[in-house]
């Protein structure tokens, strides 16, 4: 695994907050922006972004003001109807348009004195939603995990660590989803908490998932097809 893909998984995740109606923030959850169709979008997953009007982009951490967030509002999310038994299910992925100054930044900040000691745009990524995982490449994703909330300044701040993990080996397909194996023992569902959504990306750079669940008895982890979802995509583009 090179030092060049961590990278690029670590900048490929939009860090997602939701927060009540006084602003402070009470959950994470992770997505990605596309560039697709001539737009920009941002794709995430429904059980994590649920509410669309509480869920916002963490842009960027201001130092003396706390976090600048982009607020999502209206996200666009999926149903699916069993026309023999009526039954109506959610689909577990989310997407809206965001406009072309939309952004969120990768900030390394010292826990102690929140200065930042680095930063880096987080990356558009530009997908076909054609491709699916296949054996013979490995798969990784990065996310948000362990959130505190902190005060500093008299601002509650949301502090997280942004994990990488590398080495998935795809498993198989069942139904929207796809699996893979985990190259550790899955450490439990709260280590994961805040990478629901996150791409999962090939070695070789094709983003073929967003991340949805996991199973400890299994050591598995699997995200939603976006090969599976794409034309509610092409409509949202294509504005049909």
């Amino acid at each position: 695994m090179t030092d060049d893909f961590e990278r690029r998984l670590w900048l490929s995740t939009v860090p997602l907050v939701s927060t009540n109606a006084g602003g402070t923030p009470t959950g994470i959850a992770s997505g990605c922006f596309v560039r697709y169709g001539g737009k920009k979008l941002l794709l995430s997953v429904q059980h994590a972004t649920g509410n669309g009007a509480v869920w916002a982009i963490q842009q960027q951490y201001v130092p003396n003001k706390g976090a600048e967030l982009y607020r999502l509002g209206g996200i666009n999310f999926l149903m699916k109807a069993n026309i023999h038994t009526a039954e109506v299910m959610d689909v577990d992925f989310s997407y809206i348009e965001v406009p072309e100054t939309t952004f969120a930044k990768r900030q390394e900040i010292d826990p102690h004195t929140f200065r930042i000691i680095s930063e880096e745009l987080i990356s558009e990524l530009s997908p076909s939603l054609e491709i699916l995982p296949y054996s013979h490449t490995t798969y990784g994703f990065s996310g948000l995990v362990q959130a505190s909330l902190e005060q500093y300044g008299g601002k509650n701040c949301l502090v997280t660590e942004v994990r990488v993990y590398t080495g998935l080996e795809y498993l198989r397909t069942d139904g929207d989803y796809h699996y893979f194996k985990l190259p550790f023992a899955h450490p439990g569902h709260e280590q994961f908490k805040g990478c629901s959504g996150a791409p999962i990306i090939s070695e070789d750079g094709e983003l073929v998932a967003l991340v949805c669940g996991g199973s400890t008895q299994s050591n598995e982890l699997w995200g939603i097809s976006l090969k599976a979802y794409k034309l509610p995509v092409d409509i949202l583009v294509q504005g049909i």
